[in-house]
């Protein structure tokens, strides 16, 4: 059975604009799209700071379709129908027609470096504090976007000053995202992304944290107590700042 975390929803953009329209929104390049490859990328707002992430595929028609968490999936398309109203595409909600498709291991998500922007963490993070330039999501040569200049001033300046980290720790509560980070005296250092149960007595994080942090030994999430934590590899190398 898959839990409310493992859920997806699927948004389908149709029209002869779509694809432009995609092009001038989303971090990725849209032009990479065919019948026969998938990318992933994000939409942000104006500041920098992600809406969604999603995963995109096309069919015959050129019709575009993003998978994304089900939590943002209104939120999403009420973004990108604030931007459409210039172009020829209509987003439409598909997820019920691929409902037994809707299956994706959030353990394994997590495990592999990855972190939903899901309703609670929606217009928190810009792209590089969930690593998604060691991803794959961004293209610095695609050209404009919402949000682009802020995004490639992180990158050509190495102004990213919190990224994402794999923690374990043990605790029987599981975290939520979007919950604050304190550390051991009390100062908010971060916020997690990500949170799975791995046994009854331990959890397993993505959360992001302030670099001059990034060495802490013990946690406090929300109002929990604190708890020692072990740092955990990412699968990825994270980009040096130039």
């Amino acid at each position: 059975m898959t839990n409310t975390a493992d859920r997806r929803a699927h948004i389908q953009l149709s029209g002869p604009d779509s694809r432009k329209f995609l092009q001038g929104q989303v971090t990725c390049d849209m032009s990479l799209v065919t019948g026969d490859s998938v990318i992933n990328g994000a939409h942000c707002t104006p500041k920098g700071r992600m809406i969604f992430l999603f995963r995109a595929t096309c069919d015959e028609q050129d019709n575009i379709l993003l998978q994304t968490h089900q939590s943002v999936a209104d939120i999403a398309i009420a973004s990108l129908t604030k931007y459409a109203v210039f172009f020829k595409t209509q987003i439409t909600d598909v997820s019920e027609q691929y409902a037994m498709q809707n299956k994706e291991s959030h353990l394994a998500r997590l495990r592999s470096g990855c972190a939903d922007v899901v309703a609670e963490t929606s217009d928190m993070f810009i792209p590089q504090m969930l690593n998604l330039d060691a991803l794959g999501y961004i293209s610095f040569k695609k050209g404009c976007y919402t949000g682009q200049e802020i995004i490639a001033r992180a990158h050509y300046r190495g102004a990213v000053k919190r990224r994402m980290h794999h923690l374990q720790l043990a605790s029987t509560v599981l975290p939520q995202p979007g919950d604050p980070i304190k550390d051991s005296e009390g100062k908010a250092i971060g916020t997690i992304a990500s949170a799975a149960q791995t046994d009854d007595a331990t959890v397993e994080v993505l959360a992001v944290l302030a670099d001059k942090s990034a060495g802490c030994t013990e946690i406090q999430v929300g109002h929990g107590p604190l708890s020692a934590i072990t740092h955990l590899p990412l699968p990825y190398d994270i980009p040096a700042s130039p």
